[in-house]
């Protein structure tokens, strides 16, 4: 290869050459050096060396050029090599780091440290680890399209000083032709030989074939604005096709014609096989095995709090808000009143599947305690909030975790039980449960519903599965829960059948506190549903192929000060349904008000995955409640973290003042103890800037 050519490949190498993507490190190197090359970059043979040139060589052999203009070419010394990869080897650490903590959101830095060093810096193998052990129920490499993996290397790309992020998530992404992927797979595996002239501008035309993909469609408006003429790459049978079709639009009176061009064939990440990586991971944990007997290490911790025990609980609360989130789209609109129910009892612990177990846990509540006949009229309960959903969510959590080790013939540490949990998703219909373990689940919440679950005969428990499945629109019938309601009835009668005797008494100022939270509330909810209807409009136009939404349920809203106190941004997760009401979706959407002096941001939403697990994580230190969709954009973003984490559902919640049923002497205690807990912390505060300002 020529001298220019050499350095213009070094030279890339220190820029981007990052060991980051999905085959093994070095085969990343190469790609990524390449992929950053000039389009008119051709790799030529090296010319012929005359006697003159070899004495001048010679001569200068150990002379050492300046930094910027070092070449392979040169002999340069041991401590000279060293300093020239020094940089792009760091950046590559902290690339690969940051790619296994956005990809995860359960993993300290330190965990994906370690997990990168047990897997020899191989991306795909260390993702595959901790899939391992976090008992998941298929190990599954990394799919190169999904919306997860693609944010993941951007995010990681960007955090390793990548001089063009989007080339390296295309270079992963993109698909290419299989037979051209075999061609160049034989100096792309650990097993390859040194690469060749010809193989680096092989490697130079498959590239430049991937970034051609977005001219592969072109369009051009004639004057007039009457005519439009669209240019189609033609693509041979394995590259890829060309679809034209006609369809109605949402928009009335209009049709819409769509033309996709879709490219086939494999990514980098399909030359290693499944089987490839399985075997170097059951070597990983027979090396990771042997070493901790050596060193006399303990298989499980002993410590509830360890970074393990830590990132098990966090992947299981992200597992069961998704269960809650599945939930709230199953449910039909006429039903949506159960979600006030769903919030104080509607726990996935129980003899049947998680999903299952909420909706009867829900309907189960609502009537042993029925609303009050003032709240008749509510037809849906949005909640404006999130740690009211994170307050069942930690009582189911704590009911797993009780079941699971009652049903232990001895006690099991908190990790044990939590790998249980893991490797069944939640899941304990194949266990048999006996009242006293079912006290023991219910103790987190409501000591009846122990008692209720248990009493549930084999056969009610048949025709309840039968009830609650699903339509072909993903939606139970209201008929099938007016018929479960109908069997609970008579084996659950209310626990208070009479309104009591004694009469609340409210002070003053909490009764002025109750009267403004649900002011505040019924406020807000008018306030964000308007948003919602807004930003689905718009949608609408922006994909006429796609039917029309209505808002739904509003399943959580976190709102936070962006640069200035008069500036908000809210993200929302919410269900929306069909205008016609056969279908409903989940969604996303941030809604941005923002000062006339600031730069104006777009409101919008976009549909997320029913199967979304999104990046919802828990930690006692922190909390992060919002599902948001798979950008690097949300990977930093820090707006949606609690302080106090789980521990501050422990305390009365806003939402306790709209949705709570009780009309009792004891909820006027707490609403009084409220009060004066907020009176206190303002105190305290005033206290202390006093002394601050003195």
């Amino acid at each position: 290869m020529s001298p220019d050519a050499v350095d213009e490949l070094a030279s890339t190498m220190r820029k981007g050459g990052l060991s980051l993507g999905l085959l093994d490190p070095v085969s990343n190197i190469i790609l990524n050096t390449i992929a950053l090359l000039p389009r008119d970059f051709r790799a030529n043979p090296s010319p012929p060396h005359d006697s003159k040139r070899r004495r001048r060589s010679k001569r200068t052999a150990g002379v050492v050029t300046p930094r910027d203009s070092w070449s392979t070419t040169i002999g340069l010394g041991p401590t000279c090599r060293r300093d020239t990869w020094a940089g792009v080897a760091a950046a590559s650490y902290q690339a690969l780091r940051c790619f296994m903590v956005s990809y995860f959101g359960c993993l300290s830095e330190e965990q994906a440290t370690r997990y990168l060093h047990w897997a020899g810096a191989d991306l795909a193998l260390a993702i595959l680890l901790v899939e391992h052990d976090l008992y998941a129920a298929e190990l599954e490499l990394p799919d190169p399209a999904s919306q997860r993996t693609r944010a993941a290397l951007k995010y990681a790309a960007v955090c390793g000083w990548h001089p063009a992020p989007d080339i390296l998530v295309r270079l992963n992404a993109s698909p290419l032709p299989r037979k051209q992927l075999l061609d160049v797979a034989t100096f792309l595996k650990p097993t390859r030989r040194k690469l060749t002239v010809d193989d680096v501008n092989t490697l130079v035309d498959l590239l430049r074939y991937q970034d051609s993909a977005p001219l592969d469609l072109q369009l051009n408006l004639l004057p007039g604005g009457r005519e439009v003429i669209v240019y189609c790459r033609n693509h041979k049978p394995d590259q890829g096709t060309l679809e034209v079709s006609k369809r109605k639009s949402s928009m009335y009176g209009f049709d819409v014609v769509s033309i996709k061009v879709e490219r086939h064939g494999d990514h980098f990440a399909s030359l290693w096989s499944p089987k490839d990586k399985r075997s170097m991971i059951s070597a990983c944990v027979a090396k990771a095995r042997k070493t901790s007997q050596r060193r006399g290490l303990v298989e499980s911790c002993s410590d509830d709090a360890c970074e393990y025990t830590e990132c098990l609980k966090m992947r299981l609360h992200a597992m069961i808000h998704t269960l809650y989130l599945k939930v709230f789209t199953m449910l039909p609109p006429s039903r949506n009143r159960l979600i006030r129910d769903i919030l104080w009892a509607g726990h996935c612990y129980g003899p049947m599947d998680p999903i299952s177990n909420i909706i009867l846990s829900s309907i189960w509540h609502s009537i042993v305690c029925p609303l009050p006949s003032a709240d008749f009229d509510i037809q849906v309960y949005d909640i404006l909030d999130t740690l009211s959903m994170l307050r069942v969510e930690v009582r189911s959590f704590e009911g797993l975790i009780a079941l699971v080790g009652a049903n232990s013939e001895s006690r099991s540490s908190m990790q044990r039980v939590m790998e249980q949990l893991c490797c069944k998703c939640c899941d304990l219909s194949d266990k048999t449960h006996t009242l006293q373990q079912f006290a023991a689940a219910a103790a987190a919440a409501h000591a009846a519903l122990g008692s209720f679950l248990a009493s549930l005969t084999p056969d009610m428990l048949i025709n309840m599965r039968r009830l609650l499945t699903t339509g072909t629109n993903g939606v139970i019938s209201s008929e099938s829960i007016s018929e479960i309601e109908r069997i609970i009835q008579d084996i659950a009668p209310p626990l208070s059948p009479e309104p009591p005797m004694e009469e609340a008494q409210l002070c003053k100022e909490a009764k002025e506190t109750l009267l403004g939270k649900r002011c505040d509330y019924n406020q807000k909810k008018l306030f964000i549903r308007s948003w919602l209807a807004k930003v689905l409009k718009n949608y609408a136009a922006e994909h006429p192929q796609e039917p029309k939404y209505v808002p739904s349920v509003i399943c959580g809203v976190e709102a936070t000060n962006i640069e200035s106190l008069d500036s908000y941004c809210y993200h929302v997760n919410f269900v929306a349904a069909l205008e016609s009401g056969i279908a409903e979706n989940k969604l996303f959407a941030e809604l941005n008000f923002l000062c006339p002096e600031q730069q104006p941001k777009p409101n919008f939403c976009c549909p997320l995955p029913l199967t979304y697990k999104g990046r919802c994580y828990y930690g006692t230190g922190s909390a992060r409640k919002i599902m948001f969709l798979d950008s690097s954009d949300y990977f930093e973003s820090n707006i949606d973290i609690t302080v106090g984490g789980t521990t501050s559902t422990d305390r009365m919640l806003d939402v306790d003042f709209v949705f709570d049923f009780r009309r009792d002497v004891q909820f006027a205690k707490d609403v009084r103890q409220y009060y004066e807990d907020q009176k206190l912390s303002s105190e305290c505060d005033e206290y202390y800037f006093s002394g601050w300002r003195n």
